[in-house]
Order: C-alpha cells, then sequence, then structure tokens
C-alpha cells in the first residue's frame, strides 16, 4: 500500500493510494470515515463484474484509506472498534487494571468461559436456539475512561513508528502478501510464554476502563446465520473496543488475563491485515481474533490462516 491525502476542505478529505496489486485508488471521504467517491483504474465498476479477490483489493483500499486519514489528520473515521489504535488503547488500559479490577470487570465472562470445561455456574442461559454450546461466540464491548480522540490518533502515528510501519505522507508499507511461511513460523512463536509480552511498565495513567457491557452470545441460527443476542450496554455511546471469545479459556484467571491480551493483538493484526498490511511487531501472532476476521482468512486465498495455532486444522467456521 502506498497513500497521500491529496486535498481537503472543511467537510471532506481526498486520499490516492496504490494497493497491493498495484491498482490506482482515488477516494474521498467526509471527517465520519462516510465514503462519497471511489475511483479506480484496475477492476470493473461493478462489483457483481469483480472476482472475490479483486473485491477484497477494492475494500482492502478504502479501509486504509480511512485509517490513513484518521492517523494524518485525527478524524474519527473508523468505528472504534474497528479502529487498531483503540483497540491497542483498549488492550493497554487493561493490562493497568489492579487484580480486583480485572476480575470485577472481566470475571463473569471468564466463569461463562470456563462453565464450557469445568463444573462452574453459567452467569448467562444459553439462548434457546443454542444447539451446538461449543459453536458460541461471546462478546463483551469495552470503554475507555476519557474521550481519547486526539490522544488515541496520536498513539497510531507512534505505534506504527515505533514498529517500523511507516505511515508518513506518501507511505510505502510492506504489504500482506510479502509474508512467507518463515514469517508465520515466527508469529507462531510469540504466545507461547504469554506473560512474557504483557507490557505494564510505562503504560499511560490516563489509559482507564469505565465500563463493559453484558455478555452478548452469537452463535448459528437455523438457517445456519451468525445471530447475536445482547445483552444490556452501559453507555449510549461506541464501544472502544468489543472482545469475541470462543467458549474456552484457561484454568486460572491470570493465565486468562494473558490469554486476553493476546486476543485483543490479534484483533490489532486483524485490523491491519485487512486493510493488506503487515502489522507492526507486537501484533505479529496467530490467534482467533474475530468471527468476521477468521471466515475472511478461511474464504480468501490473499490471506494467511492467521486464526489457527498449532494443532488445528482446516478452518474453524463453516
Amino acid at each position: 500500500m502506498k497513500a497521500v491525502i491529496t486535498g481537503e476542505n472543511e467537510r471532506l478529505v481526498g486520499v490516492n493510494l496504490l494497493d497491493n496489486a498495484g491498482t490506482e485508488h482515488v477516494i474521498e471521504m467526509e471527517f465520519s470515515g462516510n465514503i462519497t467517491a471511489h475511483q479506480q483504474d484496475g477492476y470493473s465498476d461493478d462489483p457483481e463484474k469483480r472476482t472475490s479477490e479483486e473485491n477484497e483489493h477494492n475494500n482492502q483500499a478504502r479501509r486504509f484509506a480511512k485509517y490513513y486519514v484518521f492517523t494524518q489528520r485525527g478524524y474519527d473515521t473508523l468505528e472504534h472498534a474497528q479502529n487498531p489504535a483503540y483497540i491497542d488503547a483498549v488492550r493497554r488500559a487493561i493490562a493497568a487494571l489492579s487484580e480486583e479490577a480485572f476480575e470485577r470487570y472481566f470475571g463473569a465472562l471468564y466463569q461463562q468461559l470456563r462453565s464450557h470445561d469445568a463444573d462452574v455456574e453459567r452467569p448467562v442461559t444459553l439462548p434457546a436456539g443454542v444447539r451446538a454450546p461449543d459453536a458460541v461466540v461471546y462478546e463483551l464491548e469495552v470503554y475507555l475512561g476519557l474521550a481519547l480522540e486526539g490522544e488515541v490518533a496520536e498513539r497510531a502515528q507512534a505505534l506504527a513508528a515505533e514498529s517500523g510501519l511507516d505511515l508518513s505522507e506518501e507511505s510505502d508499507v510492506r504489504p500482506v502478501s510479502a509474508l512467507s511461511a518463515g514469517d508465520l513460523e515466527r508469529w507462531r512463536a510469540v504466545g507461547e510464554d504469554l506473560a512474557d509480552v504483557v507490557e505494564r511498565d510505562g503504560l499511560e495513567a490516563d489509559l482507564t476502563v469505565a465500563a463493559v457491557s453484558g455478555i452478548h452470545v452469537g452463535y448459528p441460527n437455523s438457517r445456519g446465520r451468525h445471530e447475536v443476542e445482547r445483552a444490556d450496554t452501559p453507555l449510549e455511546r461506541e464501544p472502544d473496543a468489543v472482545i469475541e471469545l470462543l467458549p474456552h479459556a484457561p484454568e486460572t484467571l491470570a493465565a486468562f488475563r494473558e490469554a486476553l491480551d493476546h486476543h485483543l493483538r490479534c484483533q490489532v493484526r486483524d485490523r491491519f491485515v485487512t486493510m493488506g498490511l503487515v502489522p507492526p511487531e507486537p501484533f505479529r501472532v496467530i490467534g482467533f481474533g474475530t468471527l468476521h476476521d477468521a471466515r475472511r482468512y478461511d474464504h480468501y486465498d490473499l490471506y494467511p490462516q492467521l486464526h489457527l495455532r498449532d494443532g488445528e486444522e482446516g478452518t474453524l467456521f463453516s
């Protein structure tokens, strides 16, 4: 990917970029991220006449353009739960919690997950439509304690720069297509000792967890479509990250805390990879991030199987 901002007025920002297949895109968006114009010179203008991978290259360009404008101008062009900078801010805020605070916010989710492997009372009853309890996906929305738009945008640039991902004007960053088998083997090595990858020194004091939602339960309905029974949400604003976990957990809450850190790293990885980029160094990991991205990795040959850990074969989801 290579991008540059070509213009801006009181309402719109224009971006010119090259995708990983060498196609040039000219994209115009509002400060909210709503794309008002998109032209490209490499694929059919009719999505029905493109191959699935051409459509995905097109979508990668749109995702990257939104993130690029966010990093360069600070506009809130992405939903927070789709923005790697916000997801990482949540990860770091969770790492800064005391043991008591972590259990207060995430203990119920841990107990729900453990109920699938141990004789533990289940805080949330599974919906009547669940036919296979091990096929559910649990979601928990996490809200940061401050309005951090400007700070998190700055953090996005710093995170990229610290990790060798140049998002400056006229940037040219490493495409996900450049990943090798050796790269993926090195990624798999990360996370074997999860406790070693959670930094708790130098965390920002003002990154705090303000609230979490109830536990949402996702499952395949009778038609095979993913359905979510939603719980209460505590705040009338968008969450800053949405945890999505399969129905299993380590034997201790401390081990779950480390696994949760790894899970959020996987989500940050997913956000970069689905923009067509190799993620920054701390997020080059293998594991489950979100259901939607796991299905994307199963569907498109242009993505490695980043959601499958050692010992797992095939697809996690039909």
